[in-house]
């Protein structure tokens, strides 16, 4: 007995080597981000179709794009925080119900500003599911793999990107623009898959003295992954430090305020290089000469690469730390936007196209990691959620950036000259963090947070 209780049922979950459990809760959240991100990116398909249909102008048009990045901002922390007070997976299928429902509605959307405002609800959803999904996966997934599995599963959102493409080549010419929004309801459908196979956190029932809920949740993980059964009890879950209602004000207590601010940065600057670029790369190449459907091509590939370079960041950050790859991952992608402003052949665009998937997004992706793994458990959620939102005020001014841009008379290299600048600031950004990790546990990272912040005062 004594030997069995040695091990806290939070320290048995980080020391699991990968098994079906994992396998299915990184199916899952993969699966609600590859619809997350389709309905997110479907717009920048649709935006050359919705300034001839509407007569918008572009400073107009990326106003459109950004109304619905403020849904994802207010959802990001909204359902973030609430997610800690209820649960993550009560508000994750909240979320996905509510940006499938508004999603197909804009199908119906008889003008501009009734778009917006389906755009806007749908974006709450949106916002709201990312968070959830960041934490579970960061509060299931074994510590020497934490880095691979959440950028393997957010992976899914840049999927979605490249599913919007591809639906777009298909329907678009033959269907027109509308189609492609009804195919958003979809995702309603999954919800019970969720309901049925998706467990609770641990960490979260355990936070709320819910031993009944945490040990039955153990029972499943023992099953699901072939573990003898042990005889968790209530003392197995104790948490190190008395859990205190989550709020904004946690996230800059004792050991969080420094490293809350540098993410806050980083989110910022680099969502909006990612939709400064990804809401006008379709308008921008057509401007260029590009034909439509042709200029899809570009988004996709960028698509593909974000999904394979934030895993490849993955397996760096998990064996070398976080700071080396995040760091030169953010100059590399500001180099691939000067190459992509100064291609001359299309196989430079694709190549430095792609360079901009797995470098600039790819590394937010990574980012994610972070934002996951600094937060103690009664505040993760509300900590991933807000990063998201100060990050989705970047992707708010991203599009309009770049409508001003284009009204401006900027030259297409000067465009992506421009937005180069935020990578190589949030390359330097990356360097302040304080702890470097790799391999550890969620409570000893909240433990060497407040040891680093004892050292500064």
């Amino acid at each position: 007995m004594s030997n069995q209780n040695k091990i806290t049922a939070t320290g048995w979950i980080d020391q699991l080597k990968f098994s079906r459990f994992h396998g299915l809760v990184l199916l899952l959240m993969g699966l609600t981000l590859i619809f997350d991100g389709y309905d997110s990116q479907v717009i920048a398909y649709i935006m050359p179709k919705l300034l001839k249909e509407w007569n918008l102008t572009p400073v107009v048009a990326g106003s459109l794009a950004s109304y619905g990045f403020m849904g994802l901002m207010i959802g990001a922390a909204g359902f973030g925080m609430l997610s800690d007070r209820i649960g993550r997976k009560k508000t994750l299928m909240m979320c996905i119900a509510i940006f499938s429902i508004f999603s197909g509605a804009a199908f119906f959307a008889p003008n501009f500003e009734v778009f917006v405002g389906l755009r806007f609800l749908a974006g709450l959803g949106m916002g709201g599911a990312m968070p959830i999904a960041i934490t579970l996966v960061s509060e299931f997934a074994p510590s020497k793999i934490r880095a691979k599995a959440v950028t393997a599963m957010f992976g899914g959102f840049t999927l979605g990107w490249a599913v919007a493409g591809f639906m777009a080549m298909l329907i678009i010419p033959n269907l027109g623009w509308r189609p492609l929004l009804l195919i958003g309801i979809l995702p309603v459908l999954f919800i019970p898959v969720i309901n049925h196979y998706l467990p609770e956190s641990v960490r979260f029932l355990a936070g709320k003295k819910d031993y009944a809920g945490a040990i039955e949740n153990m029972r499943k993980i023992e099953a699901l992954t072939g573990a003898t059964p042990r005889k968790w009890t209530a003392e197995d879950f104790e948490q190190p430090v008395v859990q205190k209602k989550g709020s904004v004000g946690a996230l800059f207590g004792k050991g969080l305020a420094g490293m809350t601010l540098i993410v806050w940065v980083t989110y910022f600057f680099n969502l909006l290089v990612i939709y400064g670029l990804s809401s006008w790369l379709p308008s921008l190449l057509v401007k260029s000469g590009f034909s439509l459907v042709k200029s899809y091509s570009f988004g996709i590939v960028q698509s593909i690469g974000a999904t394979i370079g934030g895993f490849i960041l993955g397996l760096v950050m998990d064996k070398f730390g976080r700071k080396v790859g995040l760091s030169l991952f953010y100059v590399l992608g500001g180099l691939s936007l000067w190459v992509f402003g100064y291609a001359t052949s299309n196989t430079t665009l694709l190549l430095a196209g792609a360079g901009t998937g797995i470098f600039i997004i790819g590394t937010q992706i990574a980012q994610h990691v972070i934002a996951g793994e600094i937060y103690p458990t009664h505040v993760r959620s509300t900590g991933v959620g807000w990063a998201l939102t100060i990050g989705r005020l970047g992707s708010i001014v991203g599009p309009l950036l770049g409508g001003y841009l284009q009204v401006g008379g900027f030259s297409f290299a000067n465009y992506f000259v421009i937005f180069s600048i935020p990578c190589f600031i949030c390359g330097f950004m990356v360097l302040f963090y304080k702890v470097n990790v790799k391999g550890e546990g969620l409570e000893t990272i909240n433990e060497k947070m407040g040891a680093a912040a004892n050292l500064t005062h």
